[in-house]
Order: C-alpha cells, then structure tokens, then sequence
C-alpha cells in the first residue's frame, strides 16, 4: 500500500481534538472504510483553520495509532499560529554529499510529474553527457557509475529539478532560494533564470571539466568556525584554502594532500572533528584556476533571464539577478568559497523562517539549524527525501507545510480524488464538530 498524507484542520484547538476524536473513534469501530488515499483525501478537503495535524501513513493501523499519539500529547505540534502568518519558504538546494544506492527509484515508480520531469532532463543529459540518468538510478551500485563527478552531478541535479517539479504540482513554490556549491545550478533554473537545457548544461559541461583536476588536490569537511578556518589557511603557507562556510561551526577546506593530511591529524590531536570527503575534486580552490578559460568558453551561449522569485548566491550570500548568471558567474560558482551560513543569515533576516531541502538525503539542514540557533532564532527545516523512505519522507514534509500555513492540491495528491461538493462522509464528520462546511466550488462566486 502506498504512503498517504492524513491531513486535518479547525478554528480552535478543542475543535480540532474533537474532528481528531471523531477520525479515531470511526477507525476504531472498524466496518467498511472507504480506501486510505480516498479517506485522506476527505479529511483534508473537508476542514479548515489554522489549527492542523499532518502525517503520513500507509495503513488505517497506522492512522489509529497516530491519531492517538496526538491525541495523547506525544507528537511535537507546529503552532497554529505559523499557519495564519504563512512564513515565506526557501528551497535549499544541496551540493554533493546527499547521494545514495537506489535514490530518486520510489519516486519514479510512484509519482508521474517526478517521472515525467526526469525523462526530460534525461533527454537532455543524454545530448550533453551521453549518459542515461533513468538507467543509471536503476544500475546497482557495483555497475553504476555515481562515483564519477560527471555522472553524478548531472543525476543530482536532475533529480532536484524533478523534486522541485513534485512540490510545485502539489502547490509549494518557494518564496526564494539558495543553492550550495552545484545546487545552485537547480535554484537558478527554480528562481526562472535558467531554462531547463541550459540548467542541465551547465551541470554537464561543470562536472567535465572537474574531472580534468580530480587527484589533483582534496576537501575536509571540519567543525571549524569561518574565523579558526580562515586562521588556519593563512597559517598553511598557500597550501590550504576555506572552501566553504557552511555553518559558525562547519567549514570546508581544500588543498594538496600532504597539507591536508596533516590539518587532518593536527585536529584529531585536538579532538576536532574532520573528515576527508571522498570521490570530488578540490573546488572552489586554486586548483580550478586551470579551468577557468575553458569553462568560460563552453558556458558562453548562456542568456539567463530576471529572476521570478528571489535566488540568495552562495558565492556573494545577497541575492542575485538572473541576467547576471551567465558564464562568468558559474567560473565564480567553481572557484569561489561558498558563503551558505552568510545567504542563511541574510534569507533569515528577510523574514524567511521555512526552508525545504531540495536533495534526495538531508545534507544541509544541519547546517542551516546552525545558522540559526548561532543568533537564537527559530526556523522550520523540512526535507524532501531520505534514504530508503522517499516518498514518506517528502509528504511527511508536505504535513509540515500545511501546518505551516501551504494550502496544498489536495486533487493533485489523489489523482481522481477530487469532489466540488462534500461527500456523506464529511458532512457527517463536520456535523459531529459543529465545523463550518466549505462551499461547494459550483457555487462559489
């Protein structure tokens, strides 16, 4: 059976215990119960109000028993008050890091704008890279070829394209986005100013070029401050440089490999943590320097347009008009040390409180909860996939959304679902709340 999103609301809370009640109580009774994606379905288009529960489930013996977990206080509640305020909600874009054996293959066999989305980056990566996506998803690992950058990257980058295809006919487009490193080639086509085959391009024609200095130097995740990194790579003599300022605390360095394997066992000396990232290259480092002209040249007929919605560069940290994203910006988006905690801060203090992961495993929200407990601030950090969990993980995210203020197309999660007036069922439901019952959509207006 396939996963669901339960979904109810109501105009006081001892309104929505009752609704919750009522749910639990005709559950419990047992009898005939309409199938679970139609019964979803009615909860949710039959309420309203800024109280909301959300959650996925597979069965009606998972529903009960999270109906009573709520009930009973277990489950941590979004406030009642982010859904009358509706936060703006930022896409987070993620760099590498986030990969996995079998991500993106849920999501296919069981969402069509997914699917449909990914074929058509494929038709495009096939031109650019002559490499099959969709086949690769599908290759088991020992076969597979994700471990080389100009696979990966282009899959990662269609795969996020793809999600954001799933959020957008499910009703969540972002107020802006933020991309780290190669995510930015994704938030940049989401933000309108890339279209689709140059997006796709650029991941290809990128990682390519990387391929040439791979060997050629590496990266350290650390749990350094910006302050201590930068410290530290001008004490390194010109072999170590900050990569990237992912958090107050979580840096990346790049470098040779002597210079860093020596960083690496100075800091484990210290009882600080530090990790060699395996299977990249030394970007956003000198070593890119060497691809500069060449990477100019194959991004040349780029002609990005104004953005729509606001897109925060990791390579400045403000936002960045989409006619500036042409050829000489992503030499920048190479070579530059990604600036993320400093585009968090900047999102964060343009009012931005909700930000969506766009990757198929959380990698960044980490760092933006960092970001912001480092000023202690609050936000709502959702992700739009996990390892093994695609599709659960992602409506889970949905809920939370809804509970955030998002009015999702309940028709578009139940393909075939959709009433213009209330079944027997809702009425009944509403009628034991005393709720006020929405208009039918023949009749409104």
């Amino acid at each position: 059976m396939s996963v669901r999103l339960f979904a109810v609301a109501a105009g006081t809370e001892d309104l929505l215990q009752a609704l919750l009640h009522t749910h639990l109580e005709r559950i419990r009774a047992g009898g005939t119960l309409r199938p679970l994606a139609r019964y979803c379905h009615d909860a949710a288009t039959g309420t309203a109000g800024p109280y909301r529960v959300a959650f996925a489930v597979e069965s009606y013996t998972e529903l009960e028993k999270q109906l009573e977990a709520v009930r009973a206080g277990e489950v941590e509640r979004i406030p009642a008050e982010l859904a009358t305020r509706r936060p703006p909600l930022v896409f987070v874009f993620a760099g590498q890091g986030a990969q996995w054996d079998g991500m993106g293959r849920e999501l296919i066999a069981t969402e069509p704008v997914f699917r449909e989305t990914l074929h058509r980056c494929d038709r495009l990566v096939r031109e650019f890279a002559g490499f099959s996506v969709v086949e690769q998803l599908g290759l088991p690992p020992e076969t597979a070829r994700m471990d080389e950058l100009d696979v990966l990257q282009p899959t990662t980058v269609s795969l996020q394209i793809a999600l954001t295809a799933l959020w957008r006919s499910w009703g969540v487009v972002p107020d802006a986005v933020v991309g780290h490193s190669m995510g930015e080639v994704a938030a940049a086509h989401t933000a309108g100013a890339l279209t689709l085959r140059d997006a796709v391009m650029i991941a290809c024609r990128r990682s390519a070029l990387l391929r040439r200095i791979a060997g050629k130097g590496a990266l350290v995740t650390t749990e350094l401050s910006p302050a201590e990194a930068h410290a530290l790579a001008e004490a390194g003599g010109g072999g170590i440089g900050v990569a990237g300022e992912n958090s107050p605390r979580s840096t990346v360095l790049a470098g040779d490999a002597p210079s860093l394997a020596a960083l690496v066992d100075e800091l484990a000396r210290r009882d600080v943590y530090c990790r060699v990232i395996k299977a990249t290259a030394a970007s956003h480092s000198h070593y890119v320097d060497e691809l500069r002209e060449d990477l100019h040249t194959a991004l040349r007929s780029l002609v990005p347009t104004p953005t729509r919605v606001p897109m925060y560069s990791t390579v400045t940290s403000e936002p960045v008009p989409g006619t500036d994203l042409g050829a000489a910006y992503w030499v920048r988006n190479l070579r530059e040390p990604v600036r993320f905690a400093a585009a968090v801060e900047n999102l964060f203090a343009a009012g931005h409180e909700v930000f969506v992961e766009v990757s198929a495993h959380p990698v960044l929200i980490g760092p933006v909860r960092q970001t912001l407990e480092s000023g202690e601030r609050q936000g709502w950090l959702l992700p739009s996939g996990r390892r093994r969990e695609e599709r659960r993980s992602v409506l889970s995210s949905l809920g939370a959304l809804y509970a955030c203020g998002r009015e999702p197309n309940w028709a578009a999660l139940s393909p075939g679902g959709s009433a213009t007036a209330l079944t027997p069922y809702q009425a009944a439901v509403l009628d034991a709340v005393r709720l006020p019952r929405p208009v039918p959509a023949e009749a409104a207006g």
